[in-house]
């Protein structure tokens, strides 16, 4: 075997071990970014879930402290919704 033989088939190899490099590191970078999107995912439901509780409780607190006033914003609403499909 030559030396110019025995050099491309060194530099095949190594271009080969390289591509699988590249796709190794970028099937981990992906799994990587697949789990993050999933947390930042869970933690944006588990946000949201908590601030829609919240606003339910302060609802429930309000409408207990004052039942006619919360009577009279719904009533309101309800003319204005109805004024506003009617047309």
């Amino acid at each position: 075997m030559t030396v110019k033989a025995r050099h491309n088939n060194r530099n095949h190899y190594d271009l080969t071990t390289d591509v699988e490099r590249i796709k190794a590191a970028l099937f981990d970078t992906t799994q990587d970014l697949k789990g993050r999107a999933g947390e930042v995912i869970t933690d944006s439901m588990n946000s949201v879930k908590n601030q829609t509780n919240e606003a339910r409780d302060n609802l429930a607190d309000y409408t207990a402290q004052k039942p006619f006033k919360a009577l009279g914003i719904a009533l309101v609403t309800g003319i204005v919704i109805g004024f506003l499909i009617r047309r």
